[in-house]
């Protein structure tokens, strides 16, 4: 996964990036226009990148899964997350069918989409670049905090330097959860548990 490339490789994760930035602009545009189905430029890159992979490929390893250890790294996700829904459920006010449906949202919808383009997708086909693996790392980290910026600046139309003035220790935060979430990756081979880990930050930080 995380391995040295053809350049084509890096030239695909950029050019991807670029348009999935597009994608998001798109995202807060129609959220600000009240356009109900404003994710729908989201889940079409997701399938893209799927295909792109898979096309080019032919297995989910750049993807960000691997049979190395998806065994214990699928118990040790499950625990996790079985485990952070029962403590919601026991701490939080929210009745159980709403804790439920979030907790289907911020595990499929934002850690599992997210862990796979950015850990799995983007952060592989980055290694098409010949530089230094740390340096690799940095720019994924780059392309995920600023991943974060363009929806937001549309849909609430506030001027991009005062939101990232205001957010900048956001973005820093989501620099580092990207190194770490790599780390775990490289050692871990594969994104199981960053999946469970992203999904018990977002999770918790949103229904208690």
């Amino acid at each position: 996964m995380y391995k040295i490339k053809d350049k084509i490789y890096g030239l695909i994760a950029v050019a991807y990036y670029l348009i999935f930035i597009l994608g998001l602009w798109s995202m807060g545009y129609l959220f600000k226009m009240k356009f109900n189905y404003y994710y729908i430029p989201y889940i079409l890159l997701f399938i893209v990148a799927i295909t792109i992979v898979l096309k080019k490929d032919k297995s989910f390893d750049n993807l960000g899964f691997s049979k190395e250890k998806l065994k214990i790294n699928m118990i040790i996700s499950s625990v996790m997350i079985l485990a952070v829904f029962v403590f919601s459920a026991v701490l939080s006010s929210h009745p159980i069918h709403k804790l439920f449906k979030a907790a289907l949202y911020y595990l499929f919808y934002i850690a599992l989409v997210e862990e796979i383009l950015f850990r799995g997708f983007l952060q592989s086909y980055l290694f098409g670049f010949k530089l230094r693996k740390s340096d690799l790392f940095l720019i994924g980290g780059i392309f995920f905090s600023v991943s974060h910026l363009p929806f937001q600046i549309f849909a609430h139309d506030i001027e991009p330097v005062a939101y990232i003035l205001n957010a900048f220790s956001q973005l820093v935060f989501t620099f580092v959860f990207h190194m770490l979430m790599c780390f775990i990756t490289y050692k871990r081979k594969d994104i199981t548990i960053p999946v469970a880990i992203h999904f018990v930050i977002d999770y918790l930080q949103n229904v208690l």
